[in-house]
């Protein structure tokens, strides 16, 4: 499970990994001829195989991710989050700017999330990045406009007047020149990147068959796997992979750790965070990871 190819100027989360690093992980990827297609590995589970994916739509997927694995023959699936296709950013990115930047900021600042008032210290970098964690772990769970909103106002008090140009989603055609790359396969990842559980059951099904249909729209082909956002057991719930199946997806992946077994779970298929590791590294974790299997 990848997010991004890239190299930011801060990465709170651990989502991007660089683009030569990157490179280094195809190279092994290709020494050890280990790839193959999602669907395949979960219909067929075979010992030393591994499928990749990209959760989230990054623009960085489509012009330095999909291209060189493509290139080199590797298949791979890609989540895309369908609401913020278009070149526009997530609200965690947007509140990392906000607390993390270059640009001024109060010492402190008095929130309201999700109906409480909380007192975040932002006067040096360490208590900038607990008010970051603090903040991204209580607006998760909101629905999506009350979300947005809130980083709004967050990021406003903050101070900041520029949106950067990083992180942003790849465009609609982007999206279409790389389903049109050999061997990738676009999956669904709701509309808005909405953590289900907890979520009323219609705001989920619109979430999920939404996303779903509006890629099958853009792609003019089915879209047939999905992949919950902040995929963790806590963050899926009972209802989303059902729905998911409802949806008409053969698959779905969590972000729980493990290896995917014979008769498992297909609507919660466990994946391997990948790090910003060298490719030597990279090597050793997936050694590890395939022996478990």
């Amino acid at each position: 499970m990848y997010h991004r190819v890239a190299a930011p100027d801060r990465d709170p989360y651990g989502l991007a990994v660089h683009p030569d690093r990157f490179a280094q992980h195809v190279e092994q990827l290709l020494a050890m001829d280990c790839t193959m297609p999602l669907e395949d590995l979960v219909d067929r589970p075979r010992s030393g195989q591994v499928a990749i994916t990209f959760d989230d739509g990054y623009e960085d997927n489509a012009t330095v991710a999909a291209p060189l694995l493509s290139g080199a023959g590797i298949p791979a699936t890609w989540f895309i989050t369908a609401g913020r296709l278009g070149e526009r950013r997530f609200w965690w990115d947007r509140l990392a700017d906000g607390l993390l930047g270059p640009h001024l900021r109060p010492d402190a600042l008095d929130v309201s999330v999700a109906g409480r008032q909380v007192w975040l210290d932002l006067r040096t970098p360490a208590a900038r990045t607990t008010a970051l964690r603090f903040l991204h772990r209580r607006l998760r769970p909101l629905p999506p406009e009350a979300l947005e909103a809130a980083v709004d106002d967050v990021t406003g008090r903050l101070g900041m007047t520029e949106e950067t140009s990083d992180g942003l989603t790849m465009t609609i055609e982007q999206l279409r020149g790389l389903a049109a790359l050999p061997l990738q396969e676009v999956g669904a990842h709701t509309r808005s990147h909405l953590q289900l559980r907890g979520q009323r059951e219609e705001l989920q099904r619109e979430e999920i068959f939404g996303s779903v249909a509006d890629l099958t729209g853009v792609l003019n082909h089915p879209v047939r796997a999905f992949a919950y956002p902040f995929g963790s057991e806590s963050a899926v719930g009972a209802l989303a992979p059902r729905l998911a199946a409802e949806a008409g997806c053969t698959l779905a992946c969590s972000t729980a750790p493990g290896p995917v077994r014979p008769r498992g779970n297909r609507y919660l298929l466990p994946r391997l965070n990948v790090e910003d590791w060298d490719g030597r590294e990279f090597r050793a974790r997936l050694d590890a990871a395939l022996a478990d299997r």
